[in-house]
């Protein structure tokens, strides 16, 4: 009988010692899963966290009418057992299954912060995915927006020739690709084209020939802007007399020459010269 209680004695510890281990290597508790990630709202705050070395899990949708740059803030964010002076590391993707051909940019956070997305702006009416990543039990608040940049390389705003539009732009310098705005309008005429603003911070531009904002009107600076307050800029074609070509669609970027995030409001307006 004795031999009996000491074997009980003995499971009833190793049982203790295994659920002790358990807690201290998988505390806190994370949000959603790759297959079935948690819905943010956009502007709207939402609580979660992550547990010790895990990974949360989310998506967003943008509006009809919200292509541009969207930025991530995590508030109340508080960190235990830490194993690192970064308290959260974001990925976010295009693609629902977190894979690397939907990667478009990642960012990290070592106390409560806004991150800005910097790869691209995001297009309008698509459903946009994020991986959270903590090292330690991070618990916080998350609200993502849209920020000041508008407009996206599929879904640029239109401009009407010789109407002012109102614009804005997150105004940050990032290889061309960090919180730049995207236009497009359509020549009427064989013309010269002059782009003016009343921007009061500095900005510059680059106007382009295709849709995809990858082929520059010239090599030269006949197809970009010097940076500077009230940005103007006369396009002249592949040389400096031969003019836009008539009835055709070119792709204007405005971007920022800041190194951190200030909204710059402004009216732009493409006119032809004659």
């Amino acid at each position: 009988m004795k031999k009996f209680y000491y074997f009980v004695f003995v499971l009833v510890m190793s049982a203790c010692s295994v659920t002790t281990e358990e807690s201290t290597t998988s505390s806190g508790s994370s949000d959603g899963t790759a297959s079935s990630p948690m819905e943010l709202t956009v502007g709207t705050a939402k609580s979660g966290g992550i547990a010790f070395n895990g990974y949360s899990y989310y998506k967003f949708t943008t509006s009809s009418t919200g292509a541009g740059n969207y930025k991530l803030a995590i508030n109340s964010l508080v960190m235990t057992e830490s194993s690192s002076s970064i308290s959260v590391n974001t990925y976010l993707y295009s693609n629902s299954g977190y894979s690397g051909t939907g990667y478009l940019d990642s960012e990290y956070c070592a106390a409560s912060c806004t991150l800005y997305f910097n790869y691209e702006n995001l297009d309008a009416s698509k459903t946009y995915y994020l991986k959270l990543s903590g090292y330690g039990t991070v618990t916080y608040s998350l609200t993502v927006s849209q920020g000041g940049s508008e407009g996206s390389k599929n879904n640029p705003v239109e401009l009407t020739l010789s109407s002012a539009h109102s614009g804005t732009i997150d105004n940050i310098y990032y290889s061309f690709n960090y919180g730049n705005s995207y236009y497009k309008f359509t020549t009427s005429s064989a013309d010269n084209y002059t782009l003016t603003m009343n921007n009061s911070d500095s900005l510059d531009c680059s106007l382009y020939s295709d849709s995809a904002f990858s082929t520059n009107v010239t090599n030269s600076s006949y197809g970009h802007c010097t940076a500077s307050e009230n940005l103007s800029k006369t396009f002249t074609g592949t040389t400096s007399t031969v003019g836009l070509s008539a009835s055709t669609a070119y792709y204007l970027i405005i971007f920022g020459t800041r190194t951190s995030a200030k909204t710059t409001t402004y009216n732009i307006t493409v006119a032809p010269e004659g």
